[in-house]
């Protein structure tokens, strides 16, 4: 059966095969993994007999916001311990707003050190200033990434979703308390970041010139157990409406992101049109089967998942092969369009040997049906 971007488009058309897409989630062969010793064995592996969809950034600015009134502007340091700092800076506000990442060694991540919003004078500062240009995609990312991953698959374009951009602004458990007890400056940030966030949506659809898929990340932060489902709707369900509407206008498939329990929501993703659902990990982290995705899916989207990456990472070569076997089974039985993954990017280098195994056990056996 057909792996690589000819199986995308074959699921994108509702046809079904057995053994199923298997997608080794994240990994670049072309990019960061490919250029690492440890991976060299995954890599090889999956190019020879699996489907890519290495991950590019077409809106690297935290804001989503371009060269304006007010912009944002970078820089990135690396101390003697290795670790890099990167830093990001407003300009021509009414005092300086910095947000700043680390990322440390062996690991091709980024994590949040200080948000942009200490103090209720910071979110003044935020809700009083001149709205931020949308930003321009790089287009050359995208293009380069397409044209390398080739016939192995598609570019998966991630695009963070307004409300984790607002969410982000603060430390977290400030946000979520405000979004309880204070909504309206919540709700005013959300409008503007929507309103830019689909300006620069509409920009990388319109100017592409190459086949991808969306992917939006941040449903996670709205939705169960942080929010409840009516909430998710109120926050979310106007720009993921809107922003499938966009895409598919210009032919371009739909992808949502949403780690953890998503039986109350996945209903609703797929009335909102989208194409792909992911990474639907199993209990404990999740709380859907892939039977229970499939049947819910019923045809008008993609189940993709299955595997919880906590599993690979350190789980015992006998629970890998169990948890494959019951995702193959439940797929098997049901017979719905399916992408076998795992739930996260592998990025720490070097590779444990022990993850090796379990990823290579996982993607030989989901290929092999």
């Amino acid at each position: 059966m057909p792996q690589g971007r000819e199986a995308l488009y074959d699921l994108l058309d509702g046809k079904t095969m057995w053994p199923p897409v298997v997608v080794p989630f994240g990994l670049d062969p072309f990019g960061w993994h490919g250029e690492r010793k440890s991976y060299e064995r995954v890599c090889a592996f999956a190019l020879k007999r699996c489907t890519l969809l290495p991950k590019v950034y077409p809106f690297p600015d935290p804001l989503c916001s371009g060269q304006g009134e007010a912009a944002v502007v970078s820089h990135t340091r690396t101390g003697d311990n290795g670790i890099k700092v990167r830093r990001f800076e407003l300009t021509d506000v009414a005092q300086p707003l910095a947000m700043e990442e680390i990322q440390t060694p062996g690991d091709s991540s980024w994590i949040l050190k200080k948000p942009w919003i200490q103090s209720e004078e910071d979110l003044g500062i935020f809700l009083e200033m001149p709205p931020l240009s949308h930003a321009e995609p790089d287009l050359q990312a995208l293009r380069r990434k397409e044209g390398e991953v080739g016939d192995h698959g598609l570019p998966y374009a991630e695009i963070v979703d307004p409300f984790r951009i607002v969410c982000g602004l603060f430390p977290t458990e400030t946000f979520y308390i405000k979004i309880l007890t204070d909504p309206e400056p919540i709700e005013r940030l959300l409008a503007v970041t929507q309103e830019r966030v689909l300006a620069s949506l509409e920009a990388l659809c319109r100017k592409a010139d190459c086949p991808f898929i969306l992917r939006f990340i941040g449903a996670e932060m709205a939705a169960p157990p942080f929010l409840s489902r009516e909430d998710f709707l109120r926050f979310e369900a106007g720009f993921y409406k809107e922003a499938s509407l966009l895409a598919r206008r210009h032919g371009i498939p739909r992808a949502v992101h949403c780690h953890g329990p998503v039986r109350e929501i996945m209903g609703d993703i797929w009335e909102m049109g989208y194409d792909f659902l992911e990474p639907f990990e199993p209990p404990p982290r999740g709380n859907v089967s892939i039977a229970e995705a499939l049947a819910t899916a019923n045809g008008r989207g993609i189940v993709f998942g299955g595997i919880d990456d906590v599993l690979l990472q350190t789980g015992k070569s006998e629970d890998v092969r169990a948890t494959v076997e019951k995702c193959l089974e439940e797929a098997r039985q049901t017979g719905g369009p399916f992408i076998l993954s795992q739930s996260a990017t592998p990025f720490f280098d070097p590779l444990r040997a022990g993850t090796e195994a379990n990823l290579l056990a996982f993607l030989e056996m989901g290929t092999g049906g």
